[in-house]
């Protein structure tokens, strides 16, 4: 008679794909986590290269000098000075609605007051325009009127709306306006300050519909984009108005988050409800499925630079974990920080520099700048990183023997394995070697978590050698 084996050895891979929060654990992926925070996925392994680090100037590199309050909004202000040089800055208004600005070309940056400018409101926004060969800083607030910095002496425009949003386009500044009637206005060509109706000058389109507030414009391969809470409309607007072409060019349900919109190179992405959306300009394709639906209520801020999607969900005080999403768009992995509040998102792009500012809430951090990084840290601040696949069976009820885990790995990681309701810990150092645990235990269902406070990390796929029993 022919015997049959009763044990089946195999090769589980704990891969490092990403995070699949969505899918029940039962049936996750080994290849994929239930939950990861402050690690990163980079080409198959987990690393420790996500982080923030004190912003510095781009000069010499110095750190950049604490702020005198803590910031509500963060702007770019691209200046050249009269010599031709770059004399760009960060223009910041602070939480009693005061506007600052410190110049990031400094050998010795610090942050100056601009007198006499207030600017109110809970959603402000700020664009460079060039008038006559001056580079000036615009700013809009539903609750303030049109005012202009013109390096630091500060102006407004008496005859503008107070708009909720604002976008240069095609030599005319485009504005939105919220109410009973959501109108969309412009000014006149190459006259932001002329806002005299008529057909040869300024002028407005009212939207009577159900798709809502204006929330946001963008000016994107020679079009106007209209973002309202649910659609988007592609506004064609060169030479005289009679010649505006305006047309809907997506539609949803759910409402679009005004501060998840960026530009993402060739497309822009937004957050609507849970989801999130690229749109090249005519088509909307849905990205990030395994992104966590995050709940209402969150602040939430975006930002877009070098590949990377960043986007912040800011909780009230004991309604949730703030979370730091970095979403790879090449690779549709995303990469999670926890622990700090960020406020602000802004990317810089000047003289050869490419960074992203943030700004925080919370004590500790309120009155600081940083850069988004893959230094590991956070804010010089050794950040503790986690890695969990939450137990499961691995395809098969059956008991198996996991008889031993094999660990590739640059710095010290601690590493737990929980078979059924038991957790066995091991401590292991970096090395260029593959580590090889003995385990021999019985159970089940099997999990692993990963814990590190290195900043430099690096972890191989880790394989585990089972042996499946036939009863």
């Amino acid at each position: 008679m022919r015997k049959y084996p009763s044990t089946r050895t195999r090769i589980v891979k704990f891969g490092f794909k990403g995070i699949d929060p969505q899918t029940p654990p039962e049936l996750l992926d080994p290849a994929y986590a239930s939950e990861a925070t402050n690690f990163a996925f980079e080409h198959g392994c987990l690393t420790g290269a996500i982080g923030i680090d004190p912003a510095v100037n781009f000069s010499d590199g110095a750190q950049l000098p604490d702020t005198p309050l803590p910031i509500s909004d963060l702007f770019f202000y691209k200046f050249t000075a009269q010599d031709g040089g770059r004399d760009d800055r960060l223009v910041a208004r602070m939480t009693d609605n005061s506007i600052w600005s410190l110049k990031l070309f400094a050998a010795e940056p610090t942050w100056e007051q601009v007198e006499s400018l207030l600017i109110k409101g809970e959603d402000v926004e700020a664009i460079n325009y060039n008038y006559n060969g001056v580079d000036r800083l615009m700013f809009c607030s539903k609750e303030s009127p049109l005012f202009i910095l013109d390096d630091m002496t500060p102006m407004y425009c008496q005859s503008a709306p107070s708009f909720s949003c604002f976008e240069m386009h095609s030599e005319r500044l485009f504005g939105g306006v919220n109410g009973a009637r959501t109108r969309l206005w412009f000014s006149d060509d190459f006259d932001p300050y002329n806002w005299k109706v008529s057909a040869d000058e300024a002028g407005y389109i009212t939207f009577d519909d159900s798709f809502g507030d204006i929330l946001k414009l963008m000016s994107f391969l020679g079009h106007l984009y209209i973002f309202r809470e649910y659609g988007i409309f592609r506004l064609t607007a060169f030479g005289k108005q009679s010649e505006f072409v305006l047309k809907r060019v997506f539609a949803d349900t759910e409402r679009i988050n005004k501060h998840s919109i960026a530009f993402a190179g060739g497309s822009m992405i937004f957050l609507a409800g849970d989801k999130l959306f690229e749109f090249d300009g005519y088509s909307v394709r849905r990205i990030a499925k395994k992104l966590p639906a995050e709940t209402n209520g969150a602040k939430i801020c975006a930002a877009y630079l070098d590949g990377y999607y960043w986007i912040s969900f800011e909780y009230p005080k004991g309604n949730g974990k703030s979370k730091l999403y970095r979403y790879e768009i090449s690779a549709d992995t995303f990469s999670t920080i926890t622990t700090v509040d960020v406020r602000n998102l802004l990317a810089v792009k000047t003289g050869g520099n490419e960074k992203m500012f943030a700004t925080f809430d919370g004590a500790m951090f309120k009155n600081k700048l940083g850069m988004l990084s893959k230094s590991g840290k956070l804010m010089n601040y050794d950040s503790g990183k986690n890695y969990t696949y939450a137990p499961s069976t691995l395809g098969t009820v059956k008991q198996k023997t996991v008889r031993c885990i094999n660990v590739l790995t640059s710095a010290k990681l601690r590493v737990r394995l929980t078979v059924d309701d038991r957790m066995y810990s091991f401590e292991l150092e970096g090395s260029d070697y593959l580590q090889r645990i003995q385990v021999g235990v019985k159970g089940r269902s099997i999990g692993l978590t990963l814990y590190t406070t290195q900043p430099v990390v690096n972890v191989s796929p880790i394989t585990a050698e089972l042996e499946t029993h036939a009863f």
